[in-house]
């Protein structure tokens, strides 16, 4: 069975009107289960010079590249970065 659509995770809180939370560190964001293993989205990120990002707001995660994709394009969300956050033995 599938799970049903999900909603950004900066949309529920503004739905509940509580604060964005701060961009978080990449490293930070490997090591937090949540996203390990997942494509997640970064929004207002910084930047290496290599051009990877190295912080960001987490707005949203999933196991499918695709799924993920087609949510962001429904809230209408164009700057984000995407990324594979690697699985808890292979993070760096």
């Amino acid at each position: 069975m599938r799970e049903p659509n999900r909603t950004s995770i900066v949309n529920k809180l503004q739905d509940r009107a509580v604060p964005a939370p701060d961009p978080m560190a990449w490293e930070d964001i490997c090591r937090d289960a949540t996203w390990q293993g997942r494509w997640v989205a970064l929004d207002d990120c910084a930047y290496n010079e290599a051009g990877e990002a190295t912080a960001g707001l987490v707005v949203d995660y999933d196991d499918n590249l695709a799924e993920l994709c087609a949510r962001l394009s429904a809230d209408r969300r164009k700057r984000c970065s995407i990324v594979f956050c690697p699985p808890a033995e292979s993070a760096a």
